[in-house]
């Protein structure tokens, strides 16, 4: 194979890597204040605890924490539009949800 189709096979074969990935894990969650959700459906609290066993990286703090990302999940999976957080520490996170029809 010479070196211009490799190339070429390398960028139609790369390109949709770099689009598979987004940021936005949860496109349909907004991090709201209590003001936003006056009007709102509440439905519950979730709090969760970051893994203990979690190894120690230089890119710990880049994203997400641990307890962070499983509150977003279940928020997600509980249909809700909106989060309120009550607390978010490395230790673990907690919010409210609510589900606005806006």
């Amino acid at each position: 194979m010479s070196r211009p189709d490799l190339l070429k096979w390398i960028i139609i074969l790369g390109i949709p890597f770099c689009f598979a990935c987004t940021q936005n894990r949860f496109p349909n969650l907004v991090i709201a204040e209590e003001g936003m959700v006056e009007t709102c459906t509440y439905l519950g609290t979730i709090s969760e605890t970051s893994d203990p066993g979690k190894p120690v990286t230089s890119y710990k703090y880049y994203k997400y924490y641990d307890g962070e990302l499983k509150v977003l999940e279940r928020a997600d999976h509980m249909g809700g539009t909106h989060l309120v957080w009550l607390y978010n520490y490395h230790i673990g996170s907690s919010g409210a949800v609510y589900r606005c029809s806006e």
